[in-house]
Parts: C-alpha cells; structure tokens; sequence
C-alpha cells in the first residue's frame, strides 16, 4: 500500500471522477477541480513544464467554447437552435459542434448504432434523460419514485427515427452547416464531448510545451507525457461498479493499472446514473441511463407485455487510447453491445479495455494490472478469455 501511493494513484469513474494524487508533491502545477460545460462537469489539471498557465488558460477557454456551441441547457447555443430546427433547414454551427457530428456520425457507424448522439427522444421516452433522472434516482437511503416505462411498440417507433445519419453536414466557405431531413431529430453530444474537449487540451499542451500533465474532464482522463517521479509510468485505479461490503481502501476499487503517457481511459457503466422501476407483479427493473442500439436501456429485456432485467450485462467498461473522444464513445458502445460484441469491437479498432459484467470481467490488449492483490476487486469475477 505504502509503495502505491509513493507512485501516485489515479481514480476514475463514469462521471463525478475522483482523482487522488501526489503531483504537488512531484512537481505538478495542480489546478484545483471548476464547473465546466454549464456547471454540470468537472475539469481540472496537473500540469509540469513549460507554460502551465497559460496552457490551463488555453484549455479553459477552449471547453467554455465547446459549451457555447453544444450546450442543451442555452436555448441559444448552436446545438440547440438544431434541435428547434425544422426539417431540411440549414442551419449554421460552429466549428466544435460541426466537428463533433462529424465524429459522432463515425461512431456511430463504426459501432453499428451502439453509439448514438441522436438518442435523445428515445432518453426523453425512457426517462434517463437528465432531467428524468434528477426526478427519479434513488434516494441516499434507498427510497425511489417508479416512473411509468413505454411499450416495446413505442420504443421501436421513436427508434426508427432516432438516427444520425438523416443529418447533413457540410463546409462552404469556411462557414459550417448542418441540415436534417427529418424534424423530429435531436441531437445530443454528451456522450462524446468531453473525450473531443480532452483531445483540444491535448494540442493547447503541446503548443505550450508542456512535459507531463493529468487531464480529467469529470473521468474522461488524459495521461500526457510519462509520469514525473518513480518509474514514469501513471498508476490508474478504476471504481468498483459493486463495491464491497468489505472494502479495504476507500469507495472501492475493482482493479489498477499501469499506464504508458499520452494515453486517455475513460470509464461508462450502469452504476451512477439509474432508476427503478417497479413492476406490478412485485419484482423491479433496473433501469441504466445507457440505451443500445434497440433504443432499450442496456439490461433491460421484454417480458411478455412489460419489462425484466437480463441475466447479465456489462456494467462497467474502461477503454484505453490514444484519442480521448475514442474513448469516450466506445466505452459507452462496449456497454451497449456486451462483453463480446464490445471486446470484439475494440480488437477490431486497436483499443484497449477492462470489461466487467455482474459475473465475468475481460481485459482487451496489454493491459498491465497493478497491484493486483491490493487492488483486488476483480477476483469477485469470473475472468473470461474472448
């Protein structure tokens, strides 16, 4: 334990990330955590070398410009003058939204519709949106309100429209525009902007020359150059989606790693935003924020008229790149396609993961466990080879 925490521990988690570190004491720069993106997100830095504070300067302006053009909450950001908009009208956006569609159309695609930024109605149908969930999420001390859940019927309609690639998006005369054949479409960046935010630091860093630094965009993370101190390299510790009742370090750790720089991880899972709903019958439904490619919510099957829990699904998944937006949608991908699929999704595209369900965990390319006897969360799961 002693030795770990000499080598700097890192914690990241779906959202609401904790970071424990030592950088002060090795050198860093440590910008203390400010709201970002309309108050709702997180974002700190620990920065060594060259200009850190007019590279953190560079960063911060960078993300409140980011959240200028994507924010859902600004009636009059470019994002949501989309939303509003009718279909076949063009309208102009920013750079950073139109980049952002860009790259959301490509996962979209590359995932086979696991991941989705036009989910949005079927969020609103589903009450995972964040307003439904604000209402809805469990109380500290267990007590819950049951909101009503739709038909499969209506969940299949709402789908069918539900897609990214009716929407066009075009450059002219270094203006940008997006245009929808189909008014009902909304879209949502949420599920990828702060990976695409973490990448636009990455470049404000090396512009200013920066050595060594920890990006984190509320657990969207990013390892920049090799660790200062110890071995170089970055020790990561990824939260427990089932703590414990026996935890031996504080919240709850299913496992650690060991890290390389220039490298992004970002976890999503079932575990921090959720509801439940209550069946007549008496049983109840566990109800995630993270839909699939059916538009259900992942772990939720039909069960004659209504709704039940599936035996198993990924309840937590950790990717690993080079690019932070990567990261950022293909983990919530891996959730909504399951441990095979997800895991054969990103051998295919060269990334690497930790994927746990309620049984089983796999660990997709070299990663490199740390400590494993301390951070041991992972032996309460069956390890599955893919």
């Amino acid at each position: 334990m002693e030795r770990a925490v000499k080598k700097a521990i890192f914690f990241i988690a779906v959202c609401g990330a904790t970071l424990l570190c030592a950088c002060r004491g090795a050198g860093y720069t440590v910008f203390a955590p400010v709201p970002s993106f309309s108050g709702d997100i997180l974002f700190s830095a620990k920065i060594s070398g060259g200009r850190a504070q007019y590279a953190y300067d560079g960063m911060r302006e960078i993300i409140d410009g980011i959240d200028e053009q994507v924010s859902l909450t600004d009636s009059d950001s470019d994002l949501s003058r989309f939303n509003n908009a009718v279909a076949n009208e063009r309208v102009e956006v920013g750079k950073y939204a139109y980049e952002l569609f860009v790259l959301s159309l490509r996962y979209y695609e590359l995932t086979g519709g696991a991941f989705n930024c036009a989910v949005s109605p079927l969020a609103e149908l589903w009450h995972t949106d964040a307003t439904s969930l604000g209402m809805y999420a469990p109380d500290i001390d267990g007590s819950h309100i049951s909101p009503p859940l739709p038909t499969a019927q209506e969940t299949a309609e709402t789908a069918a429209y539900c897609r990214p690639d009716t929407v066009s998006a075009w450059e002219e005369n270094g203006r940008y525009y997006l245009e929808k054949s189909d008014g009902r479409v909304k879209l949502d960046f949420g599920g990828i902007a702060k990976g695409y935010a973490v990448d636009k630091c990455v470049e404000v860093l090396e512009r200013y020359s920066v050595a060594s630094a920890l990006i984190d965009i509320s657990g969207n993370a990013y390892f920049y150059g090799r660790y200062i101190g110890g071995d170089g390299d970055w020790r990561v510790g990824i939260m427990s989606p089932r703590p414990r009742a026996a935890q031996t370090l504080s919240r709850g750790y299913v496992c650690a790693v060991s890290l390389d720089g220039d490298v992004s991880a970002v976890t999503s899972g079932d575990y921090m935003r959720y509801y439940i709903h209550d069946n007549d019958d008496g049983s109840a439904v566990y109800v995630p924020h993270i839909l699939g490619a059916d538009g259900v919510p992942i772990g939720v099957v039909s069960s004659g008229d209504g709704w039940k829990n599936d035996d198993e699904w990924v309840i937590s998944a950790t990717v690993t790149g080079e690019s932070s937006a990567a990261c950022d949608a293909l983990s919530t991908a891996v959730c909504a396609l399951g441990m095979e699929e997800g895991g054969a999704l990103l051998q295919k595209l060269g990334y690497k993961g930790l994927i746990f369900t309620e049984k089983r965990y796999t660990i997709i390319g070299d990663i490199r466990l740390h400590d494993p006897d301390v951070y041991d969360g992972h032996k309460d799961y069956e390890y599955h080879e893919l």
